[in-house]
């Protein structure tokens, strides 16, 4: 494997590494937003809604972020046995 093509691997996982946080927050942001939102509304206490959004939010951001990356590994798998395929059908 050359130097140029394990560069290019890294930069690539470094790349969707950072989209998956990206998306788990901005994901988190919104949702905490509804979660805090209807909790003040139902206790009528913004203190509860706040802690409840806080604590759901912390919790779903971690299981979001394990998830998306369980996903990427699969979705990477199924990509190197397309083109493994491919290569096999070139020979």
């Amino acid at each position: 494997m050359s130097k140029h093509y394990k560069n290019r691997k890294k930069k690539i996982y470094r790349y969707l590494r950072n989209t998956r946080i990206k998306r788990a927050i901005s994901s988190r942001v919104i949702s905490a937003i509804v979660t805090i939102t209807i909790c003040w509304l139902v206790t009528g206490d913004p203190f509860i809604g706040l802690s409840v959004g806080a604590f759901d939010t912390l919790i779903k951001l971690v299981i979001y972020y394990v998830h998306e990356g369980w996903w990427e590994r699969k979705m990477s798998k199924d990509i190197r046995e397309i083109k493994d395929k491919f290569k096999r059908k070139e020979k």
